[in-house]
């Protein structure tokens, strides 16, 4: 079938061309885009993992900075979602191991008779003040310390008031250095507190309005909030600042001319390794060095749009229409193991590690932060895990001895959705040495979601919530706190359990593991649920009693000192807190929940958590508080995704995508086979088992009735049945389909565009499920189908597949051509419960297709034949067009590679193909009139 949009005509009349076809659009991203998709995934993402962080500013590739200390310390750069409101940007994360340079440039130097600014975005998550935590360094120290110093420093000081060491003060510190002594000269502190895991934006400005008479502002989320002024000092005429030189010799400079650092000292620091110390750890992200003094009207505005999820310009169009020399937006992915961020105490070392099959982020539990998320985990093909090596500070441990200790109080909380309802042990949380009989530590289990499901048959009955088991150290049995509450598959709770030791029974086992009894608490949702007066443990030791490795922790299943992967959890977890030494009080617990599910709490959930520690010292001790009265592991499981995928579509950052163990790494639809394609256009594997792409839920793409779905697919020569190119769901049904309890999924929806019968046909549709008779589910679908060709299947040719509904029949197109038709009267169904995924059903655990994707484009509409036709032409010539050119007494025809010339004596006649199948170019005698076109 041959549509006006698939063919382009060409009149040749005595030898002159005269062009007579309609323009065409630029390429075939813009044609998708001009039709209005919802989601449109091009799978061109940049996923380098590198050191350096791009510089967007006049400085250019100068201006870039290095995470130089990865290969002298190992230390790496993590990314968190960033701090603009409603932009899907990354972030920096420092974690006390690293920074990132700036090499020294006079441009980032400038004298100290100019103004400039400083600004950047910071998420402070550490109460570290003794030894001040050095966010950017610009300071030269020569070896030795001894003699002048040049530039600049920014510390963090205290949180506020409360907290020790507040003589260097609270808030941002910003010292300046005369390059006439040792001594901090010029310097402004913000005097503003800040919250523990809220993003601030700062802002600072050096006006020198004489060299001896100069200002430094520091604002505080676009206001002003502290000035200083220098007035020359002892003498009336030293300057407040003197910036760093770039001419000192190699004995005062070892580590080459002072760079500008970004999580600690600079290379110009003359202790450390290559300058490193001072480390700060926390969250960067959108630094600017402006050579000009910021206004406090353009300040403001750069914080009003960072803060705006509806604004009108880009904060970072925003940014460089200040023409600030550096400006790094530290959203690169660092080549770093795929990490899960711990906001905590134990700092690095408390980082978790994600399993490959570990999807992330999966939508998470606060409705008031815009950076909630969560890890997603699943207990079939395969078990997904996320594990943190021993600590004993997870265990315990409050006096440094470095193994834990039962007489040590603690709490333990988290978010859990769970997603099946399946029984068996499922562990969303362990932390067990289960060894030589004599256990210790303790773990989480999923129990049935009520207590209808004790009267499934064939299931043993371990009662309905979560169990938080405990060990006693002396025996293998376990001692219990069990909620006995109600959970819903596919719904957030919160879950809290608190230990209060109370009595030390010493080793009462000969097993070398102290056993403690006292309270073990459980509240579910913000309130005190169940209660085991009388429990027994003893921490996870190191060594454990056999000698070997002690405990770690994992998320998603058994650790692997039980044996990695065992018991594993379906389902999400979110948010997850341990407080060593702390026992939160009821009203926190409450205060904690109702943070997660009011989405206009007035308290950013993350700071309650960090600051719920203090809150018990405080109330207990009064102020000072002391350093390190934070949890000691805090995961929010909020890690962007390792490899992500961005959305064109209108919906933006709301149904980005990550890529689940894959990667863009084909080459997709490209010229000069595929013109309309960039010539590094690129596609997704996906191998037909464990890969694929998660869209999670996002509400804008839960459609109903017209839908399109698109995308370029090279189907593997076997395929499962079915196959799933891109799918709405299911969600999971209860694993208890016979007679099935109180709450139990039983009806799921499903919108499809698959490969059905191992390879048999191309298959567009919906489908509903319904659970009837007591005794089996009914599944009724709604679709059109059609055979797939010969050929199509382990061949080489990328192919077109696009499926519609238009409110009365779902239509099925290969390569731009309609090729079925089905009357329905169902098109999209809502599917609440369900993700989207691309190559897999919505939770990526079935239907896997094996070959290529690319190009995955969703809508709200039925698309029209014509534009479906024509997004095909474009994919295939793109803007390529048919010319003639006039050669003495010849013409040379030239038509775009991979179509077919045609030729007619009118110009609305009938056209046939040029004998010969000629190929481009084809030079013919200029004589007569003839009409040329090429049709796909």
């Amino acid at each position: 079938m041959q549509t006006q949009s698939s063919l382009k005509h060409i009149a040749a009349v005595a030898g002159l061309a005269l062009l007579a076809c309609a323009t065409t659009r630029a390429d075939y991203a813009s044609a998708v885009l001009s039709d209005g998709p919802k989601a449109y995934y091009r799978l061109n993402d940049d996923t380098t993992r590198s050191l350096i962080n791009r510089n967007s500013g006049s400085l250019g590739a100068a201006g870039d900075a290095t995470n130089d200390l990865a290969t002298l310390t190992g230390g790496a750069l993590h990314s968190i979602p960033g701090a603009i409101v409603g932009d899907s940007d990354r972030a920096a994360f420092f974690d006390f191991t690293t920074r990132t340079e700036i090499p020294f440039n006079p441009a980032l130097n400038t004298p100290n008779t100019q103004p400039f600014t400083v600004e950047f975005w910071v998420l402070p998550v550490n109460d570290q003040v003794g030894t001040g935590m050095a966010v950017v360094a610009n300071r030269f120290v020569r070896v030795g310390g001894s003699d002048n110093r040049q530039g600049w420093v920014i510390y963090q000081r205290a949180a506020n008031g409360n907290h020790p060491n507040t003589g260097p003060g609270v808030g941002w510190h910003f010292v300046m250095y005369d390059d006439l002594s040792t001594s901090s000269r010029l310097q402004v502190r913000s005097e503003v507190p800040f919250q523990f895991g809220k993003w601030q934006h700062v802002a600072v400005v050096y006006d020198p309005v004489l060299v001896s008479n100069a200002t430094l502002t520091i604002y505080i989320d676009g206001v002003q909030a502290n000035q200083a002024v220098w007035n020359g000092g002892s003498t009336g005429t030293n300057p407040g600042y003197g910036p760093c030189t770039g001419n000192h010799d190699a004995e005062n400079a070892p580590n080459g001319q002072p760079a500008m650092a970004l999580g600690g000292y600079n290379n110009a620091n003359p202790g450390g390794v290559y300058g490193n110390a001072n480390p700060w750890v926390g969250g960067l992200d959108e630094y600017a060095w402006y050579p000009a003094k910021l206004t406090a009207g353009e300040i403001l505005a750069h914080y009003q749009n960072g803060t705006n999820a509806n604004r009108t310009q880009s904060y970072s169009s925003l940014i460089l229409s200040r023409n600030p020399t550096v400006y790094l937006r530290l959203n690169e992915i660092a080549p770093a193991p795929d990490l899960a961020v711990n906001l905590g105490a134990l700092k690095s070392s408390g980082l978790g590690t994600h399993s490959a099959a570990v999807r992330h982020p999966a939508p998470g539990a606060v409705r008031s932060d815009q950076s909630s998320g969560a890890a997603a985990y699943q207990n079939r093909n395969g078990y997904a895990v996320t594990t943190l090596p021993y600590n004993s500070k997870n265990n315990g441990d409050i006096t440094g001895s470095g193994t834990g200790s039962a007489g040590t109080p603690f709490t333990f909380e988290a978010w859990l959705r769970p997603m099946r309802d399946r029984q068996g042990g499922q562990c969303p949380v362990n932390n067990r040495w289960p060894k030589l009989g004599h256990r210790t530590g303790w773990v989480i289990f999923q129990r049935f979601p009520n207590a209808s499901y004790a009267n499934v048959p064939g299931i043993n009955n371990e009662g309905h919530g979560w169990c938080f088991r405990m060990f006693d150290g002396a025996t293998g049995s376990g001692h219990d706190v069990l909620t006995g509450t109600d959970y819903e598959i596919g719904k957030w709770q919160h879950l809290v359990v608190t230990w209060e030791p109370e009595q030390d029974f010493g080793d009462p086992g000969g097993t070398g593991n102290n056993q403690w009894q006292g309270v073990l608490t459980a509240y579910v949702d913000g309130v005190p649920v169940a209660s085991n007066t009388a429990a027994l443990y003893a921490a996870n030791a190191n060594p454990p009693e056999d000698g070997g490795e002690p405990a770690d922790l994992a998320i998603g299943a058994y650790n692997a000192a039980s044996t990695l992967g065992n018991n594993p959890f379906e389902g999400d977890v979110a948010e997850l807190a341990i407080y060593n030494n702390c026992i939160l009080t009821p009203d926190q617990i409450q205060a904690h929940y109702q943070a997660g599910i009011n989405s206009t709490f007035g308290t950013n959930y993350a700071t309650l958590v960090m600051t719920a520690p203090a809150e018990r010292q405080l109330e207990t001790f009064g102020a000072p508080i002391p350093e390190g009265t934070i949890p000691a592991t805090y995961l929010r499981l909020n890690d962007t995704a390792y490899s992500p995928a961005a959305n064109s579509g209108s919906l933006g950052a709301s149904a980005a995508a990550n890529l689940c163990m894959t990667t863009n790494v084909v080459a997709g639809p490209r010229p000069p086979a595929y013109a309309g394609f960039e010539t590094a256009n690129t596609g997704l594997p996906l191998d037909g088992s464990k890969q694929w792409a998660s869209l999670n839920n996002p509400a804008g793409l839960n459609l109903t009735g017209q839908i399109t779905l698109e995308a370029w697919v090279k189907p593997g020569a076997a395929q499962a049945d079915p196959a799933r190119i891109l799918s709405h769901g299911p969600p999971t049904l209860t694993d208890y389909p016979v007679a099935p309890p109180d709450g139990a999924l039983t009806n799921s929806s499903e919108v499809f565009l698959m490969i059905d019968g191992a390879g048999a046909n191309y298959v567009v549709g919906s489908t509903k499920t319904i659970y009837t008779n007591n005794v089996e589910f009914e599944t009724t679908t709604y679709a059109a189908s059609f055979p797939v060709p010969a050929g199509d299947l382990g061949g080489d040719d990328w192919i077109h597949l696009v499926g519609a509904y238009d409110g009365a029949n779902w239509k099925l197109y290969r390569n731009g051509v309609r090729v079925a038709t089905s009357a329905a009267a169902v098109g999209a169904l809502s599917v609440t419960d369900g993700d989207w995924a691309i190559g897999a059903a919505g939770n990526g655990w079935a239907g896997n297709f094996a070959g290529e994707v690319d190009e995955v484009a969703i809508y709200d509409q039925a698309l029209s034949d014509a534009s479906i036709a024509t997004h095909y032409l474009m994919g295939k010539a793109g803007t390529a067009a048919l010319s003639v050119v006039k050669s003495g007494v010849n013409v040379t025809i030239t038509w775009p590679a991979g179509t077919t010339l045609q030729h007619c004596s009118t110009v609305n006649g009938i056209y046939e193909d040029v004998p010969g199948s000629p190929v481009s170019p084809l030079t013919l005698p200029a004589s007569g009139t003839k009409f040329y076109r090429w049709r796909l």
